[in-house]
C-alpha cells in the first residue's frame, strides 16, 4: 500500500511567547539552592551540560513518591494577581528517551540502551539527523510538590510533553491548578520533583513565566488518496507554555465524534468520496480556548 501523509500545518513552538524572567527560581547557577533526596531519591547540582549558566540539577527518582529535594537559600515569592496567565516552568533533560513515529526505524544496536526501541539521547541527534522522529521521554508523569516558608504545600502532576527542543522538555504547570487563588501569597522555599518511573534527569532551569499565547492553527493543503491507502495525519500546534491535546475526526463516520487522538495518527478510508478532516487542539489544563482546523481529503475508488 502507498503511504500518504496529510499534514495540518501550524507553527510549532515549545515555549511560545512565554519566556523565563518573570520570576527566576533556578537559572543555571547553584548559589541559591541546596539539594538532597526525598525517600530513596537523590538530587545534586552538577556542572554538566548546562542549559544556561554553569550547572544543572541532576535528579534520581524511584517513582512518584521518592525523588529530589531542592531547597532555596533565599525563598522566592511566586504568587501574583494574574494567576490565569502564570506557570511554573521546568526545563528538563531526560537520560533515556525513545524515538518513535510512523515509519521511523529504531536500531536496537547503535547507541541503544538495553530496552528495545530506546536510545541514548547523546546519539539520538546524530543518528536521526535526517529524520523527523520525535524524541520522547520514557517517563510520562512529572510530579511536583511546592512548599512555602510557612509550611504550606501545593502539588500537581503533569504529563511529560511529547516534544523536546534540542533534548530539553518544557514542563509548564499553571499556578492556578496548584490551588493558588488570586490575591494569595506563596513564598517558595522547597521543591520536590518525581517521575512515574525510576529515572534520572537534569533540570536546567526553573522559573515563573507569564503566557497568554492563544492556541492557533492554519489548515494544510488538500490531499488526494486511494481507498485503503494508509494515510498519516500529523499535527503541530502553537500554544505557548500550554500542553496540548489533539483530537481527530476523519469525516467518514460522520462529522462529529472523536476518531483518534495524538499528534500523529493514521487512518484508512474504506470507500471513496470527499471528506472533511477536523482537528481540534485543546489545552490539557482547560485554561485556553481550543482551536479547530479542517482540511479536505478526496478518496478515489
Amino acid at each position: 500500500m502507498r503511504k500518504i501523509t496529510a499534514t495540518l500545518l501550524m507553527s510549532a513552538v515549545l515555549v511560545g511567547s512565554a519566556a523565563f524572567g518573570e520570576v527566576d527560581i533556578f537559572g543555571g547557577v547553584d548559589s541559591n539552592i541546596k539539594t538532597g533526596g526525598w525517600g530513596s531519591g537523590m538530587c545534586a547540582a552538577m556542572n554538566e551540560r548546562p542549559l544556561i549558566g554553569n550547572s544543572v540539577i541532576k535528579v534520581n527518582t524511584q517513582g512518584l513518591h521518592e525523588g529530589g529535594r531542592i531547597d532555596l537559600v533565599n525563598p522566592v515569592q511566586i504568587a501574583s494577581d494574574s494567576l490565569n496567565d502564570e506557570y511554573i516552568q521546568f526545563m528538563v533533560r531526560f537520560t533515556t528517551v525513545s524515538l518513535t513515529s510512523p515509519g521511523a526505524f529504531v536500531s536496537p544496536g547503535f547507541g541503544a540502551t538495553s530496552t528495545p526501541g530506546l536510545m541514548d539521547p547523546r546519539m539520538a541527534a546524530y543518528y536521526y539527523q535526517d529524520s523527523d522522529a520525535p524524541v520522547r521521554a520514557k517517563a510520562t508523569v512529572f510530579r511536583v510538590i511546592l512548599t512555602s516558608v510557612e509550611g504550606q504545600s501545593l502539588e500537581a502532576c503533569s504529563a511529560v510533553p511529547m516534544k523536546s527542543e534540542e533534548g530539553w522538555f518544557n514542563i509548564s504547570i499553571p499556578l492556578q491548578t496548584l490551588g493558588l487563588k488570586t490575591g494569595d501569597t506563596f513564598t517558595l522555599s522547597r521543591i520536590l520533583v518525581f517521575t512515574d518511573i525510576p529515572d534520572n534527569f537534569a533540570i536546567g532551569q526553573i522559573g515563573i513565566v507569564k503566557d497568554d499565547t492563544p492556541i492557533t492553527a492554519s489548515p494544510g493543503e488538500e490531499q488526494v488518496v486511494a481507498v485503503n491507502d494508509s494515510v498519516f495525519f500529523r499535527a503541530d500546534a502553537e500554544g505557548g507554555a500550554s500542553q496540548l491535546r489533539y483530537s481527530w475526526n476523519f469525516g467518514d463516520a460522520g462529522p462529529t465524534g472523536e476518531d483518534a487522538t495524538g499528534e500523529v495518527v493514521t487512518h484508512r478510508y474504506k470507500y471513496g468520496g470527499d471528506f472533511s478532516v477536523k482537528l481540534t487542539v485543546s489545552d490539557v489544563w482547560g485554561i485556553k480556548a481550543p482551536a479547530t482546523v479542517t482540511t479536505a481529503i478526496s478518496v478515489n475508488d
